[in-house]
């Protein structure tokens, strides 16, 4: 569901794919039409946006965007792909769990340096 309003769309899509707050006002007058905003509004209509969503990065807005926009979420994930994902999961715990459970931490401590016996000889003064 789309909490966000026509032109919260348009700005998020907009930020989406990358455009730069300067260059959004321009950008919704030519695609969309209508009279061009300023900067500021721009700024206001982000900060609605990243309030309503609970986003604090254009980054999130623009994963959030491409993902809605494409209806792509956890929910449509299909049955095949989670259980690639269960596989691997256990096939990974199959291979950490023995490191884990070892009691034996000798793996872990450094291992002390052999002491080297120097043997001195001594020359013989002939």
């Amino acid at each position: 569901m789309n909490k966000l309003s026509k032109r919260e769309s348009q700005v998020a899509e907009l930020v989406a794919w990358g455009a730069s707050k300067k260059e959004i006002p321009v950008l919704l007058q030519k695609i969309y039409g209508g009279k061009e905003i300023s900067v500021h509004t721009v700024e206001n209509t982000l900060r609605n946006i990243f309030t309503k969503l609970g986003f604090s990065k254009s980054t999130e807005l623009g994963a959030w965007w491409f993902c809605w926009k494409y209806g792509i979420d956890e929910a449509s994930e299909s049955p095949l792909l989670k259980l690639r994902k269960t596989v691997t999961a256990i096939a990974f715990l199959v291979i950490i769990m023995p490191q884990i459970i070892n009691t034996d931490y000798s793996a872990l401590r450094p291992q002390r340096a052999r002491a080297t016996r120097i043997e001195r000889v001594q020359r013989r003064k002939d």
